[in-house]
């Protein structure tokens, strides 16, 4: 038979589970509104029953219970949905941070507003239009010159704020070295990361090995894997021992594998290829330790592989090809402006524009600025039909089609990448609220919960008091 204290120890199990629970929902509640937090519970498990044999029984377990026990404090998380949040997170970032870039590219041109390189090209062909009209007033040959330089300083200007966009997504130092920027930013923060986890994974599998459930090391550690993937491709495996979970992960990151214990000593850097060649000038993520290197360069349409590095680099090769369009324009004009001073003759008219904006010394010749009279109002017709004629046998456009197909380009690509950070990020928005659904904090449910702990407190403590009186009784009231 059990002893007289048997229903007090029944009663205080059920006092000692009900407020283990209660302390587990007044932690949710908490935390209801922290990030990354999920959602915990206290496992009820009845503990061994007491054996009451007699001669007809065995001495097996089975016959009289001794009450209730919290087994665990279990995490609620569904493992499977993490993996479809971290690619959603690549994939909206690719995008996402195009799209900053782009704007800011898109506000360069200022088209179409009325002072934009579009109207000066026009005005530019204007003036030597009137030119024509009148070959030696100097007034008018004044103005071409004044228009040049306008033009000039537009174009300088604009290509310029491309360099200083395309400088802070990757600013070069001495090759192969990256001096600053976004991504070299960005690269830091996946080295601190990583650094992260593989201090909590160290923690976590010093606290499994003792037996318990490091439910909130394990919300940090998935807290900063998410993060992780914004940046890159991302897979985790979670380590197991004997079928159970022993804390550790193995990481895959662009492709290299990242043991997390043992410790990998893991360190990314950028460089620039330095080397002559075909793939000089791309950006490159270099491994230490295994000396893995990434091509961001030739990565970087790659959207199934996604993340921003790749988003940033892509950015960044456009904004080099819009640079060499805007050049391109513009020594294209200064060449044509030559040959036609030089043909018919006579020749030895000076060059009106020299220099280019890739070499930063675009501008209108001194000569011609210091004393515009000496522009050839002869050649002025011929000038003039520059607006109408090809920039080459190989480019069947003129230089203000190309202009206007530079400027629906990049409105073009801004618009498209908006359009796709929108429908990554409805997308990763519907994953991480299915997953919240399952992990998230309901502070209507908890405190419902919360209601019923505390009933089965009270009822436990009513056992409690109940046996007490009946010991009372014992103690106190028989007599011998």
């Amino acid at each position: 038979m059990p002893g007289t204290f048997f229903g007090l120890e029944i009663g205080r199990r059920g006092l000692q589970t009900h407020q283990k629970s209660l302390d587990v929902t007044g932690h949710n509640l908490a935390n209801s509104s922290t990030e990354g937090y999920s959602r915990q519970e206290a496992v009820y498990s009845v503990t061994d029953p007491y054996t009451s044999p007699d001669l007809d029984s065995m001495a097996t377990a089975g016959q009289l219970g001794s009450g209730v026990q919290t087994s665990m404090i279990r995490r609620i998380r569904d493992q499977y949905l993490d993996p479809q949040v971290r690619t959603s997170n690549k994939d909206r970032f690719y995008w996402e941070d195009q799209t900053f870039v782009l704007s800011r590219v898109e506000a360069s041109f200022a088209e179409p507003a009325a002072d934009g390189i579009q109207d000066q090209l026009v005005e530019f062909f204007k003036g030597w239009q009137n030119l024509n009209n009148n070959p030696q007033d100097p007034g008018v040959k004044a103005s071409v010159e004044e228009v040049g330089v306008q033009l000039v300083s537009l174009m300088s200007y604009t290509y310029r704020q491309l360099g200083d966009i395309q400088e802070s997504i990757v600013k070069p130092g001495t090759l192969p070295n990256v001096e600053s920027g976004q991504l070299k930013d960005q690269v830091g923060r996946v080295n601190d990361l990583l650094s992260q986890v593989q201090n909590l994974t160290e923690d976590i599998a010093r606290i499994y090995r003792v037996g318990q459930q490091p439910n909130d090391l394990l919300d940090k550690r998935d807290l900063l894997l998410d993060e992780l993937a914004k940046f890159g491709p991302l897979s985790v495996v979670n380590g197991t021992t004997d079928g159970k979970p022993n804390g550790e992960v193995t990481l895959t990151y662009f492709g290299l594998t990242i043991t997390t214990v043992p410790r990998s000593q893991t360190t990314f850097s950028l460089r620039l290829n330095d080397q002559e060649g075909p793939l000089y000038g791309h950006l490159e993520l270099h491994e230490a330790s295994v000396g893995k290197v990434i091509d961001l360069t030739a990565e970087s349409g790659n959207t199934v592989m996604g993340g921003s590095l790749l988003g940033l680099e892509s950015s960044r090769q456009s904004i080099i090809g819009f640079r060499d369009i805007l050049d391109d324009i513009a020594v294209t004009l200064r060449d044509q402006i030559r040959n036609k001073n030089s043909a018919p003759p006579p020749a030895g008219t000076p060059d009106f524009f020299l220099g280019s904006l890739a070499t930063g010394d675009y501008r209108v010749n001194e000569a011609v600025a210091s004393d515009p009279s000496i522009i050839d109002g002869k050649k002025a017709a011929l000038i003039a039909g520059i607006r109408n004629e090809n920039m080459s046998a190989e480019r069947d456009y003129t230089l203000e089609e190309c202009y206007g197909l530079l400027v629906t380009n990049v409105g073009n690509r801004a618009r498209g990448t908006d359009n796709m950070a929108a429908n990554q990020q409805a997308i990763q928005e519907q994953m991480y609220n299915l997953r919240e659904s399952v992990s998230g904090v309901s502070v209507d449910e908890e405190l419902t919960r919360m209601i019923q702990f505390q009933y089965g407190y009270q009822a436990s403590a009513r056992v409690v008091d109940m046996m007490d009186e009946i010991l009372e009784v014992i103690i106190n009231r028989l007599k011998p």
